[in-house]
């Protein structure tokens, strides 16, 4: 069983499933491409955010897809001064895409790490090279106020397949609704009150949130099978699978 706390963490990092998930395990292989994702509690100072960014450059040395970044202005000095170390790497065009994330919590909560690979969480012990083991450290017994995300992966535009989002409440599947790109809203729901989702190109992502914490809505938007979007007060999972 997963504590209160331990969700709110996994689920604003990761997207942890609610009653479901992501498969544990496994050792990083920058060999492989894929989807890899870094994501970050930490403290609120350049440092720290600086420190996240600089670890996920330093996890594979080849070329990367031109940076996407969403970080309010406090912080964008700070993205900028990691992401243009690695300038010389950029490249345009490609089916995959590099994002960065910066959102500022809504309670303080211990600072961590946490790593992704195609799905699975790495265990830091095992799976973390030297720079994200250091980086881990330097935030032991820390509080964080912000959150970092590093995302690379594939571009939605170029998943192959079809995809459909299912949707699942306290009661079971509750519906199944087409990812065919085309704007729709849908208002869902539950015992803490209603979630609002929002369907469009990007994906399928919480826009409103009637809970306390709304860690839903910061995950930001799921496009691609396995992904999925959990909001425990509504008993509701978001889940994307192959039409």
């Amino acid at each position: 069983m997963i504590d209160r706390r331990s969700f709110l963490k996994n689920a604003l990092l990761g997207g942890a499933a609610f009653g479901a998930g992501l498969k544990l395990g496994g050792a990083f292989d920058a060999t492989t491409g894929g989807r890899v994702i870094l994501h970050g509690f930490v403290p609120a100072d350049e440092t720290a955010v600086r420190g996240v960014l600089d670890a996920f450059l330093a996890l594979d040395g080849r070329s990367l897809p031109a940076p996407q970044v969403d970080a309010p202005a406090a912080w964008r000095r700070a993205v900028a001064g990691s992401l243009q170390q690695a300038a010389d790497r950029y490249v345009r065009g490609g089916d995959r895409q590099f994002t960065v994330q910066v959102v500022r919590l809504d309670e303080t909560l211990p600072a961590d790490l946490m790593l992704q690979q195609e799905g699975r969480v790495l265990d830091p012990q095992s799976a973390f090279g030297r720079n994200l083991l250091e980086q881990r450290d330097s935030l032991r017994g820390r509080d964080a106020a912000v959150a970092v995300s590093c995302r690379l992966e594939t571009r939605p535009d170029a998943l192959a397949g079809h995809r459909v989002l299912v949707i699942e409440n306290e009661n079971g599947e509750y519906d199944r609704v087409a990812l065919d790109g085309a704007t729709r809203r849908l208002e869902l729901a539950g015992p803490a009150g209603k979630t609002s989702v929002l369907l469009d190109a990007d994906g399928a992502r919480v826009i409103g949130a009637s809970c306390r914490h709304a860690t839903c809505r910061l995950q930001g938007a799921v496009a691609r099978p396995g992904e999925l979007i959990a909001c425990a007060p509504n008993r509701l999972v978001l889940r994307v699978e192959t039409a």
